[in-house]
């Protein structure tokens, strides 16, 4: 019999991991979703440790998060959408060989596959701009901390992500404020929808600039993070920039951002009196970050005041 490689191993424990997260989903289904709102959180744990031990950190994270969304309004769909969404990462990496190779990259990175650094800068697709910094936030990610540093190119209007982790005891370094310009070329790791990337070149020291980063309206952001989602169906998270937006309240006292034609966004997050003490009842260039639970506002840019981080 012959030794396996490294690279082997790690694929059949993989295949292993996804294959019992499938038995693991059509239980749930099954067993109908009324008793997720009583479960206690080792049902999600237990399911993501098992894919951790079968090196799918990736897929592991996405399982672990599961464990709140029995807390939401509207929980029922969003957990079977969640479950129907981890089903087709199962089958498509079932199907790996026959996949295109974008949706194929797509698809080893959401399971939990490394793609190596000096790979991307050699391989990846790059792209010179000068890059709007629209937003930064930082989020636990099990020991570690994932720093988001959300990017805006203000001559192809693409989005951008640069993404880095620091370890347990580590305080994450000074990240670009909002409103920085970044005159650079990027290295962007591969997929169907190429977002995350890599400085692989800085034609310029980096500064604050005039101005507003590009954006549009509600219309225009939904319709492109449609189009996103239709290359990545697992995307859960996307920069949006809205230009000329006023903040408002619905009748139940929830924020919402809402542009001239009456597009509406809801806003989440931390309380913000800072964003209402900015924009004044003015419209405002306001980015943030899109998730299934709403618009995570992170700057806002105001005709006086220029950025302002949130």
């Amino acid at each position: 019999m012959r030794d396996l490689g490294t690279g082997e191993r790690r694929g059949r424990r993989v295949d292993d991991g996804l294959a019992e997260l499938d038995r693991w989903l059509r239980d749930q289904v099954a067993h109908g979703l009324a008793r997720a709102e009583r479960a206690p959180y080792r049902l999600w744990d237990d399911a993501a440790r098992r894919l951790v031990d079968a090196q799918a950190g990736a897929l592991a994270a996405r399982v672990r998060a599961l464990a709140g969304v029995p807390r939401e309004p509207g929980w029922p769909g969003r957990l079977l959408a969640e479950y129907a969404l981890l089903r087709l990462l199962v089958r498509a990496h079932r199907r790996r060989d026959a996949l295109p190779a974008g949706l194929r990259g797509t698809v080893r990175a959401r399971v939990g596959f490394p793609v190596a650094r000096d790979g991307v800068l050699r391989d990846g697709e790059r792209v010179r701009d000068r890059w709007w910094v629209i937003g930064t936030r930082d989020s636990a990610q099990d020991v570690l901390t994932a720093r988001r540093v959300w990017l805006r190119g203000e001559r192809t209007g693409r989005p951008a992500l640069l993404l880095t982790f620091t370890g347990p005891g580590d305080a994450p370094g000074p990240a670009p404020p909002a409103g920085t310009r970044l005159d650079a070329e990027l290295a962007f790791y591969p997929g169907a929808l190429p977002l995350r990337a890599l400085v692989a070149e800085r034609r310029a020291a980096d500064g604050p600039g005039p101005g507003a980063p590009p954006g549009g309206g509600v219309r225009e952001f939904l319709d492109e993070h449609a189009a996103a989602v239709a290359r990545d169906p697992w995307l859960d998270r996307y920069p949006a920039t809205l230009t000329g937006v006023r903040l408002a309240r619905d009748a139940a006292g929830a924020l919402f951002a809402v542009d001239a034609a009456g597009g509406a966004l809801p806003l989440r997050g931390p309380a913000p009196w800072t964003l209402l003490a900015v924009a004044g009842g003015e419209p405002v260039v306001l980015a943030g970050e899109w998730t299934p639970r709403g618009l995570r506002p992170l700057a806002v840019w105001h005709e006086s005041e220029g950025a302002v981080p949130l």
